[in-house]
């Protein structure tokens, strides 16, 4: 807990620890299934982003009853199960509820060897930093609300937030990885706080070099992310941003992701290979956006540059 790390981690033995998490949200979209295999990604990411393999999950569904159609509850458990076929997850139950908000998620089990175990509190200086999706979901949410995205937007909106950690996980256990974690809900500023923090060190971000859902930051002229305000608090007595760095650029990286890609730290040698083989695995706006820096400074653990 100490660590911020996305799951739990219990050692059964020297070789064998379960890895278990617990997410759930509103709905992002108005389709049932596509909301369905979007909550799926999203509660399933955060084993992956422990370097971990998922095994189980259980669903968790809210809603207020007779105002949801049935139809459109099975539709979303029906995108959640389609997800889970598509892990190699196997779904054993789960648990509903009324209440007045609708919320959907999952609890979901992993294992991992204990000693392989990838954590965000090993980043070491000289480390560059790889973020595999693209970050924006704040702003089209907003923006779709409003209808304000094209059809095209809308559907590289869902795209992103349905395609499965699964695959880069994969492929970043196959290099020299020193840290691992997922950008969610205390966005990219949020999730890089505790890498700098836990190992010592600063991140530092270069703003043009990361990866942004088409047409941003322009949309910020229209439309406002939700939740930047909760990383904001957090993040900002430890950030340090450039004098020439458009400010969009913070509110972006300050936003809470839905569904958002894998943060690695990884060997400078190693980073270019890395996202050239996450882009042919299908991650095709992996990128690297920084570097880790030695600490000189206590009081600034995040550069935006």
């Amino acid at each position: 807990m100490q660590t911020m790390d996305d799951a739990g981690v219990f050692r059964i033995s020297d070789e064998i620890a379960l890895v278990q998490t617990v997410d759930f949200f509103f709905p992002i979209v108005d389709d049932p299934r596509s909301f369905g295999r979007i909550a799926a990604a999203n509660s399933l990411s955060d084993i992956w982003a422990m370097g971990a393999k998922a095994i189980t999950a259980m669903n968790h569904l809210a809603y207020p009853a007779g105002k949801v159609p049935l139809e459109a509850i099975e539709e979303l458990l029906i995108g959640a199960a389609e997800k889970l076929h598509e892990s190699g997850v196997v779904l054993l139950g789960g648990h509903t509820m009324e209440q007045e908000d609708f919320s959907f998620g999952m609890s979901v089990t992993g294992i991992t060897n204990p000693r392989t175990a990838l954590t965000n509190d090993n980043a070491k200086p000289g480390d560059l930093i790889v973020l595999t999706k693209p970050i924006g979901t704040g702003v089209y949410c907003d923006a779709m609300l409003s209808d304000g995205l094209t059809a095209e937007q809308f559907n590289i909106f869902v795209y992103w937030m349905e395609r499965l950690n699964k695959y880069a996980s994969e492929v970043i256990q196959r290099f020299d990885v020193s840290c691992l974690t997922d950008v969610t809900g205390f966005g990219l500023l949020g999730h890089s706080l505790p890498v700098a923090r836990n190992a010592g060190v600063r991140i530092v971000i270069n703003s043009k070099e990361v990866p942004l859902l088409p047409g941003l930051p322009g949309l910020l002229d229209k439309f406002n992310p939700k939740g930047v305000c909760k990383c904001s608090e957090y993040v900002d007595p430890w950030l340090r941003i450039g004098k020439d760095v458009d400010r969009k650029y913070y509110t972006l990286f300050a936003e809470a992701q839905t569904s958002g890609g894998l943060l690695a730290t990884v060997r400078p040698d190693q980073a270019e290979v890395l996202v050239r083989t996450l882009r042919e695995h299908g991650d095709t706006e992996a990128a690297v956006i920084g570097h880790v820096d030695e600490l000189d400074d206590p009081d600034v653990l995040l550069e935006i540059r």
